[in-house]
């Protein structure tokens, strides 16, 4: 076979090479020998270049483009932030007892979570009872008084109701003896009398009214002072109630269910009021915080679909909406802080971590191409389509490269604007083995 090959190869080589030599005008096939000549050189070529033109058969994957659910969106980084979180802080001064905790674990409302031995001393609590004592005696000299002002008032009525009864008396007197004066009855020394008698009388009924006022003024004094011994001794038993507490062991009570985070103390430590001794974390549902471009107030709404986004993957973890919207827009950034809540039933997110969020504006449908189908050539982009190829004798499937336009990433696909119809197939794998027009054998 190999000898053959060699004499068909330099046969061939020494017609090409006296068909050259031939003259110009003799280099047409005329002859019988130059139509020989002419026929051995053409089928030997011919036979060659068959043999080498043989296309190869590319083994692919092809996938078959349906209408798929698109969207319009926006991509965002920002911060989750726990619905719900508590900084625990003791309301008196003290050392710790005893830490009934530990970071991680979770806890119910009202679980203990700490125990405070107070600052205060037993002292103390007897000073805020004598005070209280103190209050009580005041009281009660007080309301001795009152009950002294009202027997004074009391008196004082009655001798205003008999100043008053007397002058009446002498008022008639007085108008008896001066109508008997003017008709010559008496003389002038009994009407002199009778009118000194209604003077005196008067007199004392308006020193009787100066006494009825004073003693009201007295009593009225008394029962102020009384109102103000009452709320000193409340304040002082609310002294003492206080004082009891502080001198007893206190404990700190989860407020919510959640997460135990860092424990700032430990027993024999010293904590003084308002101090953050640790808190709990609700990650059950977290917020999404966000800074959305003024430009987009428009298309803001409540009710928002946002995806979180694996930034390996690049797949959806976790779907919330948006829940507030802000009234107000940040005038250094122009942006607008937006929040989206999202269920973490699976414990994956964690409160103040930095994730990346997809925010979608619109959806509709669409067809989807995946990204490892589209090649980029010269800054435009193409695919290859499994297409049949009827001109030859056997029908095979061969691919066609295709101009695409394309939209924006949706997950792992493009979304094709132009370019391809639903129901055709698309290499998705091996395009960098294909040219256009090349067979393909279509893998399981």
């Amino acid at each position: 076979m190999q000898y053959w090959y060699s004499i068909r190869t330099g046969f061939r080589g020494w017609a090409l090479l006296q068909f050259a030599k031939l003259p110009r005008w003799s280099k047409r096939p005329s002859t019988p020998f130059g139509f020989m000549l002419l026929a051995v050189t053409l089928v030997s070529c011919q036979g060659n270049n068959s043999k080498q033109a043989t296309p190869t058969v590319v083994p692919v994957k092809l996938q078959v483009l349906e209408a798929r659910a698109v969207f319009e969106s926006s991509d965002f980084v920002g911060t989750l932030e726990a619905a719900e979180k508590v900084d625990l802080r003791p309301e008196t001064q003290g050392r710790i007892a005893e830490v009934r905790v530990r970071p991680g674990d979770r806890v119910a409302p009202g679980t203990p979570i700490l125990t405070i031995q107070p600052g205060q001393t037993q002292p103390q609590l007897d000073g805020a009872q004598a005070a209280v004592n103190v209050a009580q005696a005041n009281k009660a000299a007080t309301i001795e008084q009152l009950r002294v002002a009202e027997k004074g008032l009391e008196v004082a009525r009655t001798e205003l109701s008999s100043a008053q009864a007397s002058r009446n008396l002498s008022k008639t007197n007085f108008d008896r003896a001066t109508f008997l004066l003017s008709q010559g009855a008496i003389g002038r020394f009994d009407y002199d009398r009778a009118k000194t008698d209604l003077e005196i009388s008067s007199n004392r009924v308006q020193a009787a009214q100066e006494k009825v006022g004073q003693a009201q003024a007295s009593v009225s004094q008394a029962r102020s002072v009384i109102a103000q011994a009452n709320a000193g001794v409340a304040q002082a038993q609310a002294q003492v109630a206080g004082a009891q507490v502080n001198a007893a062991f206190k404990q700190i009570l989860a407020p919510i269910s959640g997460v135990v985070g860092e424990v700032f103390v430990k027993p024999g430590d010293v904590v003084s009021t308002g101090q953050t001794i640790t808190n709990i974390i609700q990650n059950d549902a977290l917020d999404l915080r966000l800074s959305v471009p003024s430009n987009r107030l428009s298309q803001l709404r409540k009710g928002l679909k946002v995806e979180l986004i694996d930034p390996a993957t690049r797949k959806r973890i976790s779907t919330g909406q948006v829940n507030f919207i802000s009234p107000t827009v940040d005038s250094a950034a122009q942006s607008v802080l937006v929040k989206a809540r999202f269920p973490n039933r699976n414990g994956i997110l964690r409160n103040g971590q930095y994730v990346e969020a997809r925010l979608i504006w619109n959806q509709g449908t669409g067809l989807l191409i995946p990204t490892n189908a589209v090649l980029q050539v010269s800054g435009k982009s193409f695919a290859y389509i499994a297409e049949t190829d009827t001109s030859q004798k056997e029908t095979q499937r061969v691919a066609r490269m295709r101009p695409v336009t394309l939209g924006d990433i949706q997950e792992q696909s493009y979304q094709v604007i132009n370019g391809v119809k639903p129901g055709e197939s698309v290499v998705v794998s091996g395009i960098l083995r294909l040219r256009d027009g090349v067979p393909i054998q279509p893998e399981s």
